[in-house]
């Protein structure tokens, strides 16, 4: 099952950066254009210079990240650690009036094709976002930010985590309504109780689909040139790590905007609907993210809410709808709302198949958003889903199927740039202890 190692990774110099609330950034795939502007002109250290990096002067915008490193790595802007190290990450946070924490056990995993069935996906990946990491990685040999994954976790390393940050955290950062706290785990003893405890254990990606197979891309190409180092870092991948059972947990739909379909697809929706939902027409609604949650709060195995411009749909779909999705996927597969969604609406009704998805669905968290690109011709239909529950995450992972992109919203999202893991070096091997 899982091998997990200590890593040896940069981190920044408050000394140098100040605040690290001022480079910390979301992941890649959630910076908006206008986020891109606001963070990089935060700080000249931003972690968005590297993971998200542009040309300047003609430039290369990969090779340009790989210099702002080396220079940053020059000045003592960025430092490797000491000593190789896992790290305790927890994220707290409120939500609709509540206190939440999420703690995030950081350790380098080693990579394994999916059929090993050691780390398992729940999501379909696309080319393009596959392309830009991988450039990212042969320039720099960096990761600047980590993949979400969930699992068991072990009373062992449950108790350890709990009496490891009772301490000082090394780091801290106060980012977007989320505070940052970071310790290192070094000690060794703590570390092969860790290591062994997690030796027996299966991970669920959550969150990094592409950049997972991106790593993997990355490893196999480096041991072409590098030869078969077992302990070169480039096998292993930093992943955060969380327990299923972590309170601090919480996830978020990602609704659907459909564009560049047929318009008279669109305007037939409706009667090709009645042949496998039911629907309500509401002429009179709110534009709000608590109504659509509401309305999505139905005792229905599939329920989802479309807007075209005119009114809004209540859809709700009976068991039988299962029975009418392709019966090559998996039971857990057809008892998704994405599923009947894609497939039964977005696929047949109005002639999108998955391999056109890229071109015609756009993906949003922001419901009053989605309402005006409709209204201003942006969009031609948006569809707002419910969120997936973990247990059918887990389900289409174990059946070793993968949902709709994006069918998923872990918040918060954990940053690029806290710890920006290095891929030239080597990882010690550390063994591992159960008792």
């Amino acid at each position: 099952m899982a091998e997990i190692r200590p890593l040896l990774p940069l981190l920044y110099s408050t000394e140098k950066v100040g605040d690290l609330s001022t480079v910390i950034t979301p992941p890649y795939d959630v910076i908006s254009p206008a986020e891109q502007q606001v963070y990089r002109e935060r700080s000249p250290y931003s972690a968005v210079h590297i993971e998200l990096p542009v040309a300047e002067d003609g430039t290369d915008p990969y090779e340009r990240a790989s210099g702002l490193l080396a220079e940053w790595e020059r000045s003592g802007a960025l430092r490797p650690t000491e000593a190789p190290a896992l790290f305790i990450h927890r994220q707290t946070y409120e939500l609709e009036g509540r206190r939440l924490a999420r703690t995030a056990l950081l350790a380098g995993v080693r990579l394994e094709p999916w059929d090993a069935r050691v780390v398992l996906p729940h999501e379909r990946t696309f080319r393009g976002p596959k392309e830009d990491r991988l450039r990212l990685l042969r320039a720099t040999a960096v990761a600047p930010s980590s993949i979400f994954s969930l699992y068991e976790q072990p009373e062992q390393v449950r108790s350890l985590v709990t009496e490891l940050t009772g301490a000082q955290p090394m780091a801290t950062a106060d980012a977007a309504g989320v505070l940052h706290e970071l310790w290192a785990v070094s000690d060794l003893r703590h570390v092969q109780a860790i290591t062994g405890a997690m030796s027996d254990r299966r991970l669920y990606i959550a969150d990094g689909h592409h950049r997972y197979e991106t790593a993997l891309a990355y490893r196999d190409e480096r041991r072409v040139h590098d030869g078969m180092n077992p302990d070169a870092a480039y096998n292993y991948v930093a992943m955060s790590l969380v327990a299923f059972d972590d309170p601090g947990l919480v996830v978020h739909p990602t609704h659907r905007l459909v564009v560049g379909v047929d318009p008279a697809r669109v305007e037939r929706l409706r009667d090709t609907l009645r042949h496998t939902f039911s629907f309500v027409v509401l002429e009179n609604y709110e534009r709000t993210e608590q109504f659509i949650r509401d309305l999505l709060q139905v005792q229905s195995p599939y329920a989802f809410v479309l807007y075209d411009g005119r009114s809004l749909l209540s859809v709700t779909g009976g068991e039988s709808v299962e029975g009418q999705l392709p019966q090559d996927r998996s039971t857990a597969w057809r008892k998704l709302d994405l599923a009947a969604l894609h497939e039964l609406i977005i696929g047949e009704a109005l002639g999108v198949g998955a391999e056109a998805t890229e071109s015609h669905v756009r993906f949003t968290r922001d419901v009053p958003g989605a309402f005006e690109k409709v209204d201003a011709g942006q969009a031609q239909l948006a569809c707002f889903v419910p969120p997936t529950p973990l247990e059918q995450l887990r389900a289409v992972a174990d059946a070793s199927d993968k949902m709709p992109q994006k069918s998923t919203y872990f918040y918060p999202k954990f940053p690029a740039g806290l710890v920006i893991n290095r891929l030239d070096v080597e990882l010690p091997q550390v063994g591992g202890v159960t008792g």
